[in-house]
């Protein structure tokens, strides 16, 4: 009876979850191409399917973030320029890391109420709103996901009370590999590997002796991961194409960027909450506070994860949002254990009120936490009304525009042809990338006139020229 019982508390956590994540997020299905997803794409699509496949495992060359080539190369090759199967897809890794942060919760040592209030707050969080519109953001979502597959997938192992096997440590490595290879926030997984054996499993006697010992054993898988992240790290930095090369991406180790960074981050998960220096630190100081004034192994964890893993964005400048995805998780579950300790502190003293010993301490526990669940809904509803829902509307409305006018014409070219495009609605080199994944025919060379006009002579050689007339797409030749 009992084992049916909890079976069906399940059942309808999951349905509850589940119905939370389609109200906030559906709408999500509707929205159009962000201008960098069809320039990502663009740029997996001319490497070509044997590159791609490579550059998975070739770190050291730093190749921009091969595991999202694979999610876009994948459905464009039977959805084309139609966004809503990309939309459908980034949703359902969403959600399928709900179920992970789940896991991720219990196998830290939390109750099912914790763990489900922190899947609640990682169904949607408001202050994140691109990572549910945007597939562009298919990076930070797929990061998320291999990183808590190979987290969890290691838990599994020690919480048996053993060590990981040679097939598992590859098992664990391959995972990590492809978090790795979705988005450079992964690179915190062996910090934050080493942070959980030492809080979980730590020498009894900390000595040099029992320290060598302890990173032979229990911090060995760490180590491993960490000789990938070398190899990653390396590629970033010094490969000929690094990614640091470019401004967006270049690091500055100074305290400005620390407090810039801090102040955008905070305001992102706290929901616009704005301080200086004497805030964020004070902040932290609490938090550290009440990570380490009972032992709570969890609380300790989640404090350090909170702390460490934004570590690969916080000297970069701007970086919020769905760059915080994993942060975030971290959040998620130090929150909801708080608000559990609240409820059952707060049950304490209301349990003796005549009200409260009708409803029993049960009874006012889940009360309050029906309370900060229907807040949690409300604010995030508020905020995706005067944030969110705003942003989504005005998203790719010209790459769109452009996407339609080829649907409409449905131009067919010739393998091997010359096409130029004479004018375009668009101020950048987004027309290429449009044209590009329109015709998939590496075979053409196409020209776009605003990065260089053709004489007479090489007009005359093209085979197909195409303008736009007051919006519409025209075929000249």
């Amino acid at each position: 009876m009992a084992s049916s019982t909890h079976r069906w508390r399940k059942l309808a956590l999951a349905a509850f979850l589940l119905a939370y994540f389609v109200y906030f997020t559906y709408d999500g299905l509707h929205v159009h191409f962000a201008i960098d997803g069809i320039g990502n794409m663009a740029h997996y699509y001319r490497g070509g399917p044997l590159s791609l496949a490579i550059s998975q495992f070739t770190l050291w060359r730093g190749d921009y973030r091969p595991i999202g080539g694979l999610f876009y190369l994948s459905i464009l090759q039977f959805a084309g320029l139609n966004p809503l199967p990309f939309q459908a897809a980034l949703l359902l890794i969403l959600l399928a890391n709900v179920y992970l942060v789940y896991r991720f919760a219990r196998l830290l040592g939390s109750g099912e109420l914790v763990a489900a209030l922190a899947a609640l707050a990682a169904c949607y969080h408001a202050g994140l709103h691109n990572l549910y519109y945007n597939a562009a953001c298919v990076y930070d979502v797929l990061c998320c996901f291999f990183y808590l597959a190979a987290f969890l997938y290691y838990l599994r192992i020690r919480q048996s009370g053993r060590m990981p096997a040679v097939r598992q440590i590859a098992v664990f490595l391959a995972l990590f590999l492809c978090a790795l290879n979705s988005k450079e926030m992964a690179v915190t997984l062996p910090l934050m590997l080493m942070v959980y054996e030492w809080i979980y499993h730590r020498p009894a006697r900390p000595d040099g002796a029992a320290c060598l010992t302890w990173l032979r054993g229990p911090a060995r898988v760490a180590l491993f991961a960490a000789a990938l992240t070398a190899l990653d790290v390396y590629g970033k930095l010094f490969a000929p194409d690094a990614l640091a090369n470019a401004e967006g991406y270049h690091p500055v180790f100074v305290l400005r960027r620390v407090r810039d960074f801090e102040r955008l981050s905070l305001g992102d998960l706290l929901f616009g909450w704005s301080t200086g220096w004497g805030g964020i630190l004070l902040l932290w100081a609490l938090l550290a506070y009440v990570a380490y004034r009972r032992d709570r192994p969890i609380l300790r964890f989640l404090w350090w994860f909170m702390v460490l893993t934004p570590l690969p964005i916080e000297f970069l400048i701007g970086r919020g949002q769905a760059c915080l995805y994993i942060p975030l998780i971290g959040w998620a579950i130090f929150g909801a254990v708080m608000v559990v300790d609240l409820a059952g502190a707060l049950a304490g003293v209301l349990e003796r009120e005549p009200f409260g010993r009708r409803l029993g301490r049960s009874g006012i526990v889940a009360l309050l936490v029906a309370a900060a669940i229907f807040f949690w809904a409300r604010q995030n509803r508020q905020y995706k009304q005067t944030y969110a829902k705003p942003a989504m509307l005005s998203l790719g409305h010209e790459s769109w525009d452009v996407i339609q006018q080829f649907r409409a014409v449905n131009p067919h070219v010739r393998p091997g042809s010359k096409v130029a495009f004479l004018d375009d609605p668009f101020h950048s080199w987004d027309m290429l990338f449009v044209a590009e994944l329109w015709f998939r025919d590496r075979t053409l060379d196409i020209h776009v006139e605003r990065h260089g006009p053709l004489t007479d002579q090489e007009l005359a050689r093209e085979d197909y020229i195409f303008t736009f007339d007051n919006g519409k797409l025209v075929q000249l030749k």
